[in-house]
């Protein structure tokens, strides 16, 4: 490995590290947000009469409503933050490590279309606001059947806390991580694009996530490199082939992208890269995952995969 290159890689290496951190921290503000509202709403609910015949439904309600409906404003601004952050990291998976390598391009190319993120921006905040708006119906459901007398305040109260402890934070987590993956993605194949004529055999690597229970698609996409502007073939869960620019794309299928955790790297075809081929699978996702273990013999007798 030259040394231009191991300051490519360490320079990657940094700038995945802080993708990370960014998503980690993302998801725990959101989920901060939610255990709020939670207890919030958990202490009003609380506060009502034993008898579910005094039960003031519309008052709660409204109540409620405007707890959760501040919760999907603040986390769709948290997540607004993380998106323009994400997207800006995602340019610099492509400057920072080719400049450490020598390749000054940063300068030399202009700004990525802002439109883009303002569009994932809005679609990102709206899809948040969806989440508080259906958890505030399904509680209105739980409040008119104590209402009615078909449960009791307990057990109406034991069943909003499953709600926002289980459905509604899985589902705004997957927002979070899934829309701020994808705008780091795009951007990052974005300047791929822009960089690939100033950067002679500049191209892109699929990476898969090391989930324990990833996609086994992606999984035997591991490893696979194209040229900058050429697209992915990745194998669809339902048969046939999806043409994917990176993971991610907003032009891929959905079972292709939520909570996906794959990255596409910069590559360069004249380096020589430590792991040319698709990574090893660890020895935990070997023992949690039968399917891993499957497909790493199948791999390994076909000469596509290192011991």
């Amino acid at each position: 490995m030259t040394p231009e290159q191991k300051r490519f890689e360490a320079v990657l290496k940094e700038r995945l590290a802080e993708r990370a951190r960014l998503l980690i921290g993302a998801d725990q503000k959101v989920v901060g947000l939610l255990r709020d509202a939670l207890s919030q709403i958990t202490a009003q609910l609380a506060s009502q009469p034993a008898e579910w015949q005094q039960w003031h439904l519309t008052r709660l309600r409204d109540q409620i409503s405007t707890v959760l409906v501040a919760t999907g404003q603040k986390a769709g601004a948290e997540t607004d933050l993380a998106l323009r952050d994400a997207w800006q990291q995602g340019e610099d998976l492509v400057d920072k490590p080719l400049a450490a390598a020598g390749h000054a391009v940063e300068m030399r190319l202009t700004a990525l279309d802002a439109r883009v993120l303002s569009a994932m921006r809005t679609f990102g905040h709206e899809r948040l606001n969806n989440v508080a708006a259906e958890a505030l119906g399904k509680i209105g459901q739980q409040l008119g059947l104590v209402t009615i007398g078909s449960v009791t305040p307990f057990q109406a109260i034991k069943a909003v806390q499953a709600l926002l402890e289980s459905d509604s934070t899985r589902r705004a987590t997957t927002i979070v991580r899934t829309e701020v993956s994808r705008a780091f993605a795009v951007a990052s194949k974005e300047r791929l694009v822009q960089a690939a004529p100033l950067v002679p055999g500049l191209g892109k690597q699929w990476r898969r996530s090391g989930k324990i229970h990833s996609r086994w698609t992606h999984d035997l996409m591991d490893g696979q490199v194209v040229d900058a502007g050429e697209s992915f073939k990745v194998p669809n869960p339902g048969g046939g082939i999806d043409l994917m620019q990176c993971p991610h794309d907003p032009k891929a299928p959905p079972e292709q992208v939520i909570n996906c955790g794959c990255l596409a790297i910069p590559y360069l075809k004249s380096w020589k890269v430590a792991t040319p081929g698709a990574k090893p699978f660890t020895e935990l996702e070997l023992k949690l995952d039968a399917r891993k273990a499957a497909l790493d013999k199948a791999a390994k007798d076909a000469g596509r995969r290192q011991e």
